[in-house]
């Protein structure tokens, strides 16, 4: 690899550009973390919610989780404060002479007011100061009034030591309690003593106080736990450990963790229970004890006695209600108003448990499920109700302790038929990510009896062919997971006949008068049905009928408002069962729908196109025939976007699964008569792609389902090319002709206007008197771009202008990138012949593949940009594209030298001056250079070489803003045979470098 080691020069070209660009912010510090931070359990804590299975939190502690500000409003000090040292005092005085100021008590312990004599006030209480102030002024400034009051109130200092916070002296108000400083040095903490705490005071020869935090939270009374307690300066307190604690769980309303009083190391379940607030739930209560052995080992009692003292340090009452059942009740639940418990005195028969006001509106009468307790098995089963006989009186069962009735409503029997539940029949058992407890009980079900009646009978046969709603899970089956396959085994399959075909359950035997109701069910009340099927194997119960009608029918499929089966009378025709329009939903495709027709003398089914567009329009009708399925398709299924890898004729993707119904696969046969009725609309229109058609179809009707004309559409360039080759020119905007129209496999361009602009504008910066971009018209030069620029300045130097046009820049990406492949499996062969290759060189190969693949080019062109030139010239005045970028650049005042040099540089330019005196200025070469194949980089961003050697000398002119280059010696990696196609490589990146430079100036 000859010039392997000239890839250098792109880096050292590029590292002063990138440092002079590259913009570097100080450093952020880290956002304050904002808002309290979770607090932790207590080790304390944490064993006794593993004991006892729930969590607990120690009582007492939450009392500090907010210091509030224990310094009183001076206006609230009663007469009996008795004064000292740094109270403030505001004395106003109103007669003789009148002033209002603040006063303090000074350390000798005196009250200086102006023209008053000193008065004592130190150890007086606040009314006698008001008394002997009133004297002294009385006496000093007749008939005169004095008013006193406290204006500030003296801070007092006391130590506070132990499982506290912030442990040490703290400064409070001279009316702080014990609270206020046990609060001001961060609370006690959950390792410290609630009822243990010592208030030590000087002088007390009894050694102090003790505080029980407990009677505040327990009692609200703050001066009989001592809370309460005023402080004094010099006071001390002290926070001893946590004492013996005792745990309550169970079903009270306040479990937690409770520190036993001192002098009581044992407390009985009933004062524990007390200590918890009491039971949630009145009645009686099983006692557990959990006390921790001598050995250390954890053992249970019954607590037989609530009031002996058994609890101590470390043990664990746990209390559960002796009995949790109800009795005497009876439920109503699901699709009824007021769901819920119902007494079993007033409603122990079905006739008194539901009536018609409790129903819902939309219920479904002809099947409710009632759960009851089998009375020899103990077990909850399941059993079939008619309500429409409980409403009229037919059905009044008794009603036994326990019961529910669960009543349906008609979205409950809808998802009977939905598709989680019909994919589950088809054998597909894979659920879905959200699949409520009733379908995976009905998987469970399916699964266990593969073989079964609701797996593979002929219900489940003839449902694979139905279509499915996608809604969500009924509640009811969510909470009552057996109830949907209780209910698909006793159900009925509607086939036709009915606007709404799927599973119908119902809880009497086939009848004449079942098949109405269930029918009604389904939403109409059609004429001929009949039972299909009444079960296999002789079931007595009817399981696995269907029911069809006999009556003439046709059905409504696809994208219609109400899909379902309709009766056909003699007079019913395409355009009335479409209801003029009125039948199809909004986004129906207009050009084609199909008539699915089954012959039944022949047996052989026919499809039948038809426009929706033209019948709803009342230029088109059809005479319908019994059992006619008219299919209808949303306009964005049938559409049929132009894509390189597609076909012609090939017909709609087949849609995901979680597609909405309406977009599920096609019938193969219906997918194909789409594919070849489908005309391509190509051009100038907003949604170009494939467009079937029932038949011949006005253009105008194809050009708007495909979104219209777009804005550069020239209506009157339109191509027509029929099926068999034959190419018309259409003028849209002629009128006295007949309208033009296509057929299937026809073809339709519409031609778009030449434009007069290019698509984006261009852009010139550097040295022009008016930079920017500029909309440039189709055949525009570089020349009339500079004038309209402004033209250049006095400073440009246009022989080192720098072109950029975007088809070039990706042109030599894809290169590069070819070459990195081309090197990079050359090195492989390289390596594979066997030859000793040094990793060295295999290293350095591989890296000039990684920059090759992540060089990023300007697509530079060579140009001609000076404008007097071009003048004179006129062939050599670029055309200009759309995103092409020109840099005139300033007249540059040096020349660059780099590569394999001892100090790569930028020397001043002088005339004349050589590029062996530039190479000297750059302290000469090194030794690892090889000056023979140096090269100068022009700033115009041509390449030419230079002779330095003394066998190969000549005179080259070096022009300002030149670049000279010296590269690496390749000898020691002339062994590698691929390293010859590298030079052209190292080229093109110093000629990119260069151009970098120059626009970085």
């Amino acid at each position: 690899m000859r010039r392997i080691f000239a890839l250098s020069v792109l880096g050292l070209m590029l590292v002063p550009w990138v440092c002079a660009t590259g913009t570097a912010g100080p450093p952020r510090e880290p956002a304050p973390a904002t808002g309290p931070a979770l607090e932790e359990a207590s080790a304390l804590e944490a064993a006794f919610s593993a004991r006892a299975g729930e969590p607990l939190r120690q009582f007492g502690y939450d009392l500090f989780a907010q210091a509030a500000d224990s310094r009183p409003l001076p206006g609230a000090v009663q007469g009996d404060y008795v004064l000292n040292t740094g109270d403030e005092l505001l004395v106003t005085l109103r007669g003789q002479k009148s002033f209002s100021k603040r006063f303090a008590i000074d350390s000798g312990g005196l009250l200086l007011v102006d023209e008053i004599r000193p008065v004592t006030a130190a150890g007086l209480t606040l009314a006698a100061l008001r008394a002997e102030l009133s004297a002294a002024v009385t006496a000093a400034l007749p008939n005169t009034d004095t008013f006193v009051s406290l204006a500030d109130v003296r801070r007092i200092g006391i130590v506070v030591t132990g499982s506290v916070g912030r442990p040490g002296r703290q400064e409070v108000s001279a009316f702080a309690t014990v609270l206020d400083a046990l609060s001001t040095a961060g609370g006690v903490t959950r390792g410290g003593s609630l009822r243990r705490i010592r208030l030590i005071r000087a002088g007390d020869a009894e050694g102090g106080r003790t505080i029980d935090l407990y009677d505040l939270h327990l009692t609200g009374g703050e001066s009989a736990g001592g809370a309460g307690q005023r402080l004094r300066d010099g006071d001390r307190l002290f926070v001893p450990p946590l004492g013996p604690t005792a745990a309550v769980a169970g079903p009270v309303k306040r479990p937690g963790i409770y520190e036993l009083a001192p002098g009581q190391p044992r407390l009985s379940a009933g004062e524990l229970r007390e200590l918890a607030g009491g039971v949630l739930r009145p009645g009686p209560q099983r006692a557990l004890r959990f006390g921790i052995g001598p050995s250390g080992e954890e053992a249970a009692e019954e607590v037989g006695d609530p009031q002996a003292p058994l609890f101590g340090d470390g043990d664990l009452l746990l209390l559960t209600p002796q009995r949790e059942d109800r009795r005497n009740e009876v439920r109503l639940e699901g699709h009824v108003h007021r769901p819920g418990p119902r007494a079993l005195a007033r409603s122990g028969r079905l006739s008194a448990l539901v009536a018609r006001t409790d129903l819902r509106p939309d219920p479904y009468l002809p099947f409710a499920a009632l759960a009851t307790t089998d009375p020899a098995t103990r077990a909850r089963v399941l059993r079939a109700v008619d309500l429409a006989a409980v409403l009229k009186g037919r059905d009044d069962r008794r009603l036994a302790e326990g019961d529910t009735l669960y009543v349906l409503g008609a979205g409950d029997v809808d998802f009977l038929t939905s598709e989680p539940v019909l994919d589950l029949l088809r054998g597909d058992r894979a659920l879905p990510p959200d699949a409520c407890q009733g379908l995976v009980v009905l998987g469970r079900a399916l699964a266990a009896s593969p073989d079964g009646l609701l797996a593979t009978g002929r219900q489940a046969r003839a449902a694979a062919g139905l279509s499915g709603s996608r809604g969500p899970c009924p509640p009811l089956f969510e909470a009552v997971p057996d109830l949907l396959t209780f209910a698909l085994e006793r159900s009925v399959l509607l086939l036709g006949g009915v606007p709404r075909p799927g599973f119908y359950p119902r809880a009497g035997r086939a009848s004449a008068g079942e098949a109405s109701a269930l029918a009604r069910a389904a939403g109409d009340e059609p004429e001929g049905l009949e039972w299909v099927d009444l079960g296999e194997d002789g079931e007595e119960e009817g399981r696995g009928a269907i029911l069809e009608s006999t009556a003439p029918h046709y059905e409504l499929v696809g994208h219609v408002r109400r899909p379902g089966t309709r009766p056909l009378t003699g007079r019913t025709t395409l355009r009335t069962a479409l209801g003029g329009g009125e039948a199809m939903k909004r986004g129906v495709y207009p050009l084609l729908g199909v008539i699915e027709r089954f012959d039944r003398r022949t047996l052989t089914r026919s499809l039948i196109p038809f426009s929706p567009q033209e019948v709803g329009a009342r230029r088109a009708d059809r005479a319908l025939a019994d059992g006619d399925r008219i299919h209808l398709f949303p306009a964005a299924r049938l559409h049929t976007p132009p894509r390189p890898a597609q076909e012609a004729g090939a017909a709609p993707s087949v849609p995901k699964r979680d597609d909405p119904p309406e977009s599920e696969p096609l019938d193969p046969a219906i997918a194909a008569l789409i594919a070849e009725r489908t005309v391509q609309v190509r051009g100038a229109v907003r949604q170009p792609g494939g467009y079937p058609v029932a038949d011949q179809t006005p253009l105008s009707a194809l050009i708007a389902v495909a979104g219209g004309l777009s804005s550069d559409a020239d209506p009157t360039s339109v191509e027509l090319t029929a099926a068999s080759g034959a190419r018309t020119a259409i003028d849209l905007g002629r009128t006295g002709t007949a309208a033009p129209s296509a057929g299937p496999g026809d073809a339709i361009r519409v031609n778009p206007r030449a434009q007069a602009l290019e698509a984006r504008a261009v852009t010139i910066q550097g040295a022009v008197r008016r930079p920017g971009s500029y909309d440039v018209g189709r055949g525009e030069t570089l020349s009339s771009l500079i004038a309209r620029a402004g033209g250049l300045t006095e400073d440009a130097y246009p022989a080192g202008a720098v072109f950029t046009r975007e088809s070039e820049r990706r042109r030599e990406k894809e290169q590069f990138t070819q070459q990195a492949r081309e090197l990079e499996r050359a090195l492989t062969l390289e390596i594979e012949k066997g030859d000793p290759v040094k990793a060295e060189n295999v290293a350095l190969a591989r890296q000039l593949a990684a920059q090759l693949r992540g060089a990023e080019p300007l697509g530079r062109v060579v140009v001609e940009a000076d404008p007097a030139v071009l003048r004179a010239r006129p062939e050599l005045d670029p055309l200009l594209e759309s995103d092409d970028r020109i840099h005139i650049p300033k007249r540059p005042l040096s020349v660059a030298v780099a590569g394999e040099v001892m100090h790569p540089t930028a020397a001043q330019f002088v005339s004349g001056k050589s590029a062996e005196a530039y190479l000297e200025e750059a302290g000469g070469p090194t030794r690892n250079a090889d000056p023979g194949r140096s090269f100068l980089i022009l700033p115009d961003g041509r390449a030419q070489p230079l002779a330095l050697s003394s066998w190969n000398h000549r005179v080259s002119a070096v022009p300002p803003g030149a670049i000279l280059v010296v590269p690496r010696d390749p000898k020691p990696f002339d062994s590698l045979e691929f390293t010859k196609s590298v030079g052209g490589i190292l080229g093109q990146l110093a000629i990119t470098a260069a151009s970098i430079a120059v626009i970085s100036r």
